[in-house]
Order: C-alpha cells, then structure tokens, then sequence
C-alpha cells in the first residue's frame, strides 16, 4: 500500500480533481471532506492544511483532510474538520483506514500538537480514541416532498410557520450577495450566546470555494433582515450549518419560517435528506430540531490526546464573560478568536 501526504502547495488542480472524485463517490464522505475547505481555511483564517491520502495499486482508497489550528491560548490541535460537524477518515477499508491514521499520529507528533480531532459521522472505521458523546446531528426525510411533508408536521409546527406568514414575514434566498445582511443578526446571536463569532471572511471563503452549493436565506420583515441561514449542498443532501435570527422577534417564529423555506428549497434541488447540524443532546435547538420529525444521529468523533489541555475549561469561563461585552468589541475581538476554537 503507498502512502502519500497530499500536503504540497505545487500539486494543484490534479490533486483537487481526483480528491473530490474520490469524495463524490465514497457513501461515508460528507460536504466537509470537499477539496475546496482548504481553500477556505487558508484563505480565511491561515491555518497550516495537510490532506493525507492512501494508495492501493495507485489508486486512491482513502483520504483524511487536516488543519492545524495553533494559538498560545487554546493549544495545539490537528482536526479534522475544524468549524463543521463532520470530517475525518473515509476509506475503502479498515487497512486504509488504519494506514491514515497512522500517518494522522505521525503527523500530530511532528507537528508538536496535543490533539487529534477526527469529526467521524460513523464509528465504522475509526472505534480508537476517546468519544465526544453528547453531540448529535438531526437528519430529517424530505423524500416525500413538500406537500407530504407538510402533512406530516404536527399542527404545531404548522401553526408557527403560518404564524410567521401572517405576521407579514418572509424568506429570499440568494447567493452571496445576502451574506453581509446574514451576518448582522448571526453576530448579534453568536455574542448572545457567549461564542466569538466567524470572521465574515469565513462565509465570503465558502461561497468562492462551492459557489452554487452555497446559498443564503434570509428572512425579512419588510425589508429588514431579522435572520437567516446558510444551506451547503453535496449529492442528496442539504446541511445547514449556521442559522440564528433577532431573538426579539421569536414571537413571530421566523425560525420555522425560515427552516420551512430551507426544507422546500431542498426538494426542489431534488435532495432527499435535510441535515439540520449539531447540537447538543436535548438543548433548546435540539428540540426544536426534533419537532421537525429529524431524527437525532450520534457523532462519533474521535479525540487522540496527550492530556487535558484545558480548553473546555477555558472555553466556559470565556463564554460566560463573553455574553457581557459591548455588541462592537464582541465583532472585532470575535473573528480574531474565532479562528483557533476548533468546534
């Protein structure tokens, strides 16, 4: 079996090309493991990218993509992949599997870090390590279409959405264009939340990087902007990894406006799963994802540690302060943040 570090800035299209052929292919691959995230990470953010691959006959049978992510204050850490839900080994097999993370230690020890983060959507290939158990990510069914689907809601969940409608609220979707207008209400949350926000630069990346698999919804109350999120999409599926709208306007639940919007877009780009992301188990967003009918999927990620290095801790004390602070100093300190907290 030959192994090789895709790692060489001089590789080029080729190495992109076959890799996402290979990822387009592969059942276990997800969005996250797209060629196009190391653009965007290194664009970004300039985090250090290392997509390792193994070989059989020449052939690729597997493939890991990595970034350091390395800062004074939160460590040392090789993850794959930092920001997103998913990530980690996709292989042909356990030897393949087993070659990449082999090559995946070697590289953390060569690169003095602390720990390995492998985001696994399954446990299949990688059982080693220590698990992260209290994150899940809710899958809905939208095979039925829009019409079924609306039928199988609970009249809760219609009752908000037509709650929204005539409320006078409603959703545009676009490209990124829409993405300063989406920003606005996300950093308000994300500092609400006591969470340094992304970098708008972070989302501006993505959209070059995937182009018409990203989009932008926003939802609107006459002209203004009160929420939104972004849909990213990869064979039959829809994820939206980041939403949020003003919470002073949850009595007219723009949310589910906003997701019901998401789910017929969805359709009718032929998809047939909606991902709703992660969260953690039986939070508020977890149960509102739940009420959808999305049934929760455990994430199997895989942490290779040397020891505690304190980052929970940190994190918690950090955010606690962070919820505190002036809406201005919370968007130019966060981005700066931001992009050295893996998850």
């Amino acid at each position: 079996m030959e192994s090789v570090a895709a790692a060489c800035k001089s590789e080029g299209e080729a190495v992109s090309g076959e890799w996402d052929d290979y990822v387009t292919q592969r059942p276990g691959a997800t969005i996250s493991h797209l060629y196009g995230w190391r653009r965007v990470v290194s664009e970004a953010y300039g985090h250090e990218t290392f997509y390792l691959t193994v070989r059989r006959r020449g052939k690729v049978s597997g493939i890991l993509p990595l970034v350091q992510v390395k800062s004074r204050l939160f460590g040392n850490v090789l993850s794959s992949m930092p920001f997103q839900d998913y990530g980690g080994i996709v292989a042909d097999d356990r030897e393949s599997a087993g070659a990449l993370l082999d090559q995946a230690l070697q590289l953390k020890k060569k690169c003095g870090a602390h720990s390995l983060e492998l985001r696994q959507r399954t446990a299949v290939l990688v059982e080693q390590g220590k698990s992260w158990k209290d994150k899940a990510t809710l899958i809905l069914d939208i095979s039925a279409g829009p019409e079924g689907l609306w039928k199988s809601f609970s009249p809760k969940v219609r009752n908000q959405v037509r709650k929204a409608q005539k409320s006078g609220l409603h959703v545009q979707a676009g490209g990124s264009e829409l993405l300063e207008e989406f920003y606005r209400p996300f950093a308000v949350n994300m500092r609400d939340l006591g969470s340094p926000v992304h970098h708008l630069k972070f989302f501006r990346e993505i959209f070059a990087a995937f182009g018409d698999r990203a989009r932008v919804m926003l939802v609107r109350e006459g002209k203004d902007a009160i929420g939104g999120l972004i849909a990213l999409f990869f064979r039959d599926t829809t994820v939206v990894p980041w939403a949020s709208c003003y919470r002073r306007y949850f009595p007219k639940c723009p949310n589910n406006l906003l997701y019901w919007e998401a789910i017929q877009h969805a359709c009718n780009r032929e998809c047939r799963c909606f991902d709703f992301g992660r969260s953690s188990t039986d939070s508020g967003t977890y149960r509102f994802k739940l009420q959808w009918g999305a049934a929760p999927h455990q994430l199997q990620w895989r942490i290779f540690s040397d020891g505690d290095p304190g980052e929970s801790r940190t994190l918690r004390l950090a955010s606690a302060v962070w919820k505190q602070i002036p809406l201005s100093l919370a968007n130019y300190l966060g981005p700066r943040i931001r992009k050295y907290i893996t998850n």
